[in-house]
């Protein structure tokens, strides 16, 4: 499936949250989105990531709240959705919304703080140009 994308808003640079409970460093990025209907963000912004070289799914990049970040120093990306604003509807229009406002965070974490934020800032830079384009999930 694929879904438009209007735009992704990068809320803020990518930040230090901490450590994980294996001493790992902890950076994140929260995003929004403006996009046509469809049930894959997670898919769609993990596509994206993968097209530009962040990591792989399954190996440094997973997703929900019920996932295992694997042991090692990584660095390894998790995605988390994190619900979003209301949807936008078209006048007049019975069915789905003709715009969907997702949002998610993106935590990197890894041993050493460089290689954590570097993920972090790796995603972001994938993320931040996406304007008016169709995006497979």
């Amino acid at each position: 499936m694929s879904a438009w994308y209007q735009e992704i808003n990068l809320v803020q640079e990518p930040i230090d949250i901490g450590v994980d409970g294996q001493g790992r460093q902890k950076y994140a990025i929260n995003i929004s989105a403006v996009k046509s209907f469809s049930r894959a963000f997670a898919e769609e912004i993990i596509g994206l990531l993968e097209t530009a070289g962040v990591g792989a799914f399954g190996t440094d990049i997973f997703g929900g709240s019920v996932t295992d970040v694997p042991d090692g120093k990584g660095p390894f990306l998790h995605f988390i959705d994190t619900g979003g604003a209301t949807p936008l509807r078209t006048h007049n229009e019975i069915g789905p919304p003709a715009y969907q406002r997702p949002t998610a965070q993106l935590v990197a974490r890894a041993k050493s703080f460089s290689a954590a934020r570097s993920m972090a800032q790796d995603a972001y830079d994938a993320l931040v140009g996406i304007r008016n384009r169709n995006v497979v999930g």
